[in-house]
């Protein structure tokens, strides 16, 4: 930093876990440094962490710094632990003057101005859940959700969708609530309106990004997939999956694939780096997104940002986000979802209306205008 800070963000990024959860965590340090180029932003992550050591890598603007919490921070006992002690009276005396908590709790007992941001509505998805162990788990979360909704200064959502869900759950609403949509950065939004590859100079290829796991249904695409490959024109109709998940279902999915006869035609990649996800979204002819739990869905805004039109679940947040660029599809029907699939890569003037409401949509979904957006928020609360 070439100047001295007028405010002091700590951004408690120690909980990051998933793909999803990075991609937001980073583009709102870099968005809310921006707007606020006066600020010291400091963003705590873990050291060794298989994803948060990622951080290492990234170009961030001049007045981030990047804390490295020690390993043990993984395990989530120790490090409420370290959240209550160290890094508490750390804050107090380094005259801290707002935490963002990316994961819609708060450390107690820190009594510093607090935005408690949410994203995450697995614990309230009981049809997400395949495990005991999972339910256990989600029971503590929401109890830490709870806390937040009643002690934090702000809460912020990635929806509405997201907002009445948890709100209705505790039947509590916080003192103060903000919904912060996420985004797509600056070159996604110039991409989107420059010039795109036309759909039908693009291979016969569909899409979905997002974390591999059974509730993202990637298993409902593989069988629209079977039955899309028997229709007259669709017969090398290929279905890429790219995102970081579960070995057990990645397995699984390769299995199904197998039994319905397209084996070859589906691709898991694992996660990938954000080139290949750009050159997957411009090769794509179309996105499916059957999740069933979204609180946002940034790879929609991503697959209309590169003219490619997006197929949606009628679940969770999906259709307040996608608006009217996307069709949707009812999450347990695969008949629906072929049908809505092979309308998007047969109908020629339906996936151009799709891609002329998708590249009006990103203009509604900007980090740069959300992070200013966060940034007058924290302010705000920095100087009450």
């Amino acid at each position: 930093m070439t100047q001295a800070a007028t405010r002091y963000l700590f951004v408690n990024g120690l909980s990051i876990g998933t793909g999803g959860g990075y991609t937001v965590g980073r583009e709102i340090v870099r968005s809310v440094a921006q707007a606020r180029p006066d600020w010291r932003v400091r963003l705590g992550v873990i050291r060794d962490h298989k994803l948060q050591s990622e951080f290492l890598h990234e170009q961030l603007p001049a007045n981030v710094e990047v804390h490295w919490v020690p390993a043990r921070a993984a395990d989530p006992i120790w490090r409420s632990r370290y959240e209550r002690g160290q890094l508490a009276t750390d804050l107090r005396q380094g005259a801290c003057d707002a935490v963002f908590q990316l994961n819609g709790m708060v450390i107690p007992g820190l009594r510093l101005p607090t935005l408690a941001h949410y994203q995450d509505p697995f614990p309230y998805r009981p049809e997400a859940w395949d495990t005991l162990k999972e339910r256990i788990a989600m029971w503590f979360k929401r109890r830490a959700n709870k806390r937040a909704l009643q002690e934090a200064d702000v809460c912020g959502w990635t929806s509405h969708y997201l907002e009445e869900l948890i709100c209705g759950w505790h039947g509590v609403r916080p003192k103060r609530s903000v919904v912060f949509y996420n985004g797509v950065p600056e070159n996604w939004v110039e991409r989107s309106q420059g010039e795109l590859t036309p759909l039908a100079e693009r291979p016969l290829k569909i899409v979905t990004v997002s974390n591999v796991w059974p509730y993202k249904r990637q298993s409902l695409v593989v069988e629209a997939l079977a039955k899309l490959r028997q229709r007259p024109g669709l017969e090398t109709l290929e279905y890429h999956v790219l995102g970081a998940g579960s070995a057990d279902y990645i397995a699984e999915l390769r299995r199904l694939a197998d039994q319905l006869g397209v084996g070859s035609a589906v691709h898991v990649e694992g996660r990938v780096s954000d080139q290949r996800v750009e050159e997957a979204f411009a090769e794509a002819r179309a996105m499916p997104l059957m999740s069933l739990c979204e609180s946002f869905g940034i790879p929609m805004i991503e697959a209309m940002a590169s003219g490619t039109p997006v197929v949606a679940a009628d679940c969770c947040a999906l259709p307040e986000v996608a608006g009217d660029a996307a069709l949707i599809a009812p999450i347990e029907d695969v008949d629906a979802l072929a049908e809505r699939i092979e309308s998007v890569l047969t109908d020629t003037d339906l996936a151009e209306r799709l891609r002329a409401a998708g590249r009006r949509r990103v203009l509604d979904f900007r980090w740069n205008a959300i992070g200013a957006q966060m940034a007058d928020v924290l302010e705000e609360m920095m100087t009450r």
